[in-house]
């Protein structure tokens, strides 16, 4: 009896061991595959919160790297967009919701990371205080048939003023030709993006900021933000990597606090990552560029109001038409 005992503890207990075994195994972490996770951005407002990630390195995690791309223009990251080849890209606002068209829904948001950079800028004997003050006046801009002019209009036209009609805007190619005919007062009233406001507000101190283009966004859509650029995210790369994207957002918010709260640190790091050239200037510039992180949840209902304004003026803005639900899909 005693050795028949011990004989059925002896297979309970070894029972109980493999079973032991076979939990803690389990329970061990599989490694992670190794990939790399390929991010583009923009030179200029659009890339500043990147900086210190780029030139840091960012941690998302076992087995995992990271690859910056800083471009010149969208159109040259957005075929790897496209592709899958970059996992997540910070690029304008309407460009995500063309990308999103365009894929049938793969490309979604990932956050908002900047609010406007347009302003109007004048000459302090121009008179210009606001939108309306612009009545009569000649205006030089640029980004005629994109973002900028359809602001522009959407502001105008909520002031009682006609473009073309009540304000005369003669259109440039280039902000900088804007700049140039500033500062040879060739103009004396501007629409121009950071950091080409610091350009000419620092090379001419007769130029001054005479309409923030955010404020007025604002104060003419009943408190929606201007949000001109955004982090897309590549939808099933995102569903496979919900950690190593979490990781990713967590630092880039911490990169955009860091700018924000050291610009002079920040300048250095915006340099370093080939953003822009000049320390100096990106240092005066960051306080107007307006770099954000706000989640998928926060930025929804402003994102939305300003796709469907956009919308308004040229459906090929938003690719069609205005993102559905499916576009938020990672603030679900």
């Amino acid at each position: 009896m005693i050795k028949k005992m011990n004989a059925k503890k002896m297979i309970v207990l070894v029972g109980l061991m493999m079973g032991l075994i076979l939990a803690f195994t389990a329970c061990q972490a599989k490694p992670a595959e190794p990939q790399t996770v390929k991010v583009g951005t923009l030179a200029g407002p659009t890339g500043m919160g990147m900086a210190e990630m780029i030139v840091n390195g960012v941690d998302l995690g076992e087995n995992v790297t990271t690859e910056f791309t800083v471009a010149g223009a969208p159109d040259q990251l957005t075929a790897s967009v496209i592709s899958g080849e970059f996992q997540l890209a910070a690029l304008p606002s309407n460009l995500g919701a063309v990308l999103f068209n365009k894929t049938e829904g793969q490309i979604v948001l990932g956050s908002v990371n900047t609010l406007g950079v347009l302003y109007i800028v004048a000459d302090e004997t121009a008179g210009v205080a606001s939108i309306a003050d612009l009545k009569g006046k000649t205006i030089v801009a640029s980004g005629q048939g994109s973002t900028p002019e359809y602001v522009l209009n959407y502001l105008l036209e909520k002031n009682g003023l006609t473009p073309g009609v009540d304000v005369t805007i003669n259109y440039v190619a280039e902000h900088s030709e804007a700049v140039t005919q500033l500062a040879a007062g060739q103009a004396t009233i501007a629409m121009i993006p950071e950091p080409f406001v610091t350009t000419i507000t620092t090379k001419k101190p007769n130029i001054k900021i005479a309409v923030d283009m955010s404020e007025a966004w604002e104060a003419a859509s009943n408190g929606s933000q201007l949000q001109m650029t955004t982090l897309v995210v590549n939808k099933e790369w995102a569903e496979a990597n919900p950690e190593v994207l979490k990781k990713f957002l967590e630092a880039y918010e911490a990169s955009i606090d860091s700018v924000n709260e050291n610009p002079a640190e920040g300048a250095k790091n915006i340099v370093a990552a080939g953003i822009m050239t000049d320390a100096t200037l990106a240092e005066k510039a960051i306080p107007n560029c307006n770099i954000v992180f706000i989640p998928v949840k926060e930025a929804q209902q402003s994102l939305n109001e300003y796709y469907t304004i956009l919308a308004g003026f040229e459906p090929k803005a938003v690719g069609g038409k205005v993102p559905g639900e499916e576009f938020y899909v990672l603030g679900k």
